[in-house]
């Protein structure tokens, strides 16, 4: 009796795991997953997902620049006292606010007297594509060569046979002459309206000039022009625009110069990687040295990358200390 009772509880006890376990699997399957009610749509597997990170940008301004509105940044200088400003023009793949060099240089010089400003500038798209002639351009070519043997064999038949024909062409024209005219009219029209619709791009030069105009109006004192990369020919093209001692800082760029910015000094900021030579910056700092140009100084920072990252505070050191010896120390003295 007491075996045949220990086989019925131990049934009885498998018997319940059993139907414990089958509810708690379906409660699984039934369950939603949290969080599903705070979601409008759900992921599919392998579906693309993008990612946005929003955020201020400390001091931005909007500059108003023919009617429209153009994104800049404004940092005054946090010291207490005031040095000058500065005017940093980012380069091509940066913006006013771009991690690494330009927020180092914008923060790091306000906090060293000098009232910074950076200002939105566009850049034309350069593709290096290069397409090679398809097969079929191919065909059409040898096609036109052989139509233009076969026209001039043609062009031996008599004037005559020629001359009637035109006539009888002139007399009647087709149909599909028309239906070509109408659609080079739609075309032209087309191309009209797609000009009208293209938005009108502000120029950098007037960016830049109404970026001088906003510094002169909150700060005095002497003017830096930061110029990154291609952005080093608009530091150079647009030093006349601000009053007063201007110095002007080319970091990392490839310009080749004939003559000179006639500025108080210059400084030339080189990304120098190891086992690798900048050809241009060498041949920059020798026409410098013949034409005898006593303003110029180049400074190399050996670094990994050629946007500085990792080296942003040897950059800002060497800008500030540049500024301070041309600018500051002179006045002291």
């Amino acid at each position: 009796m007491e075996l045949d009772l220990r086989k019925r509880l131990k049934f009885i006890a498998l018997l319940l795991m059993t139907v414990y376990l089958a509810h708690a699997q379906a409660a699984d399957e039934t369950e939603t997953p949290a969080g599903a009610d705070n979601n409008e749509t759900v992921a599919e597997e392998n579906s693309p997902i993008m990612l946005r990170e929003q955020g201020n940008v400390e001091g931005y301004v909007a500059l108003t620049v023919s009617e429209q509105s153009i994104d800049a940044t404004y940092m005054p200088d946090s010291l207490g006292k005031s040095a000058g400003k500065v005017l940093i023009l980012h380069g091509r793949g940066q913006d006013i606010d771009s991690d690494g060099i330009v927020r180092t240089l914008r923060m790091g010089l306000s906090k060293a007297g000098w009232s910074t400003m950076t200002v939105a500038l566009h850049y034309e798209l350069t593709p290096n594509l290069y397409l090679a002639p398809s097969n079929s351009e191919k065909t059409t070519d040898t096609d036109a060569a052989n139509t233009s043997s076969d026209d001039s064999d043609d062009a031996e038949q008599p004037a005559a046979a020629e001359t009637e024909t035109a006539t009888e062409q002139s007399e009647e024209p087709t149909e599909a002459a028309a239906d070509d005219a109408e659609n080079q009219t739609a075309e032209g029209d087309g191309e009209q309206s797609d000009t009208e619709n293209t938005p009108y791009i502000v120029s950098n030069e007037a960016r830049i000039a109404a970026a001088m105009s906003y510094l002169a109006e909150k700060q005095d004192g002497p003017t830096a022009i930061i110029g990154f990369g291609e952005a080093a020919n608009l530091a150079n093209e647009s030093f006349s625009m601000a009053s007063g001692e201007v110095g002007i800082v080319w970091i990392n760029t490839d310009i080749e110069l004939t003559e000179p910015p006639k500025v108080k000094v210059i400084l030339d900021l080189i990304a120098e990687r190891p086992l690798q030579t900048d050809i241009k910056a060498v041949q920059r700092k020798a026409n410098m040295r013949k034409a005898n140009v006593n303003n110029y100084e180049q400074r190399k920072i050996i670094t990994i990358s050629p946007s500085f990252y990792g080296a942003e505070a040897n950059v800002l050191g060497i800008v500030r200390g540049w500024l301070h010896k041309h600018f500051i120390a002179e006045d002291d003295a």
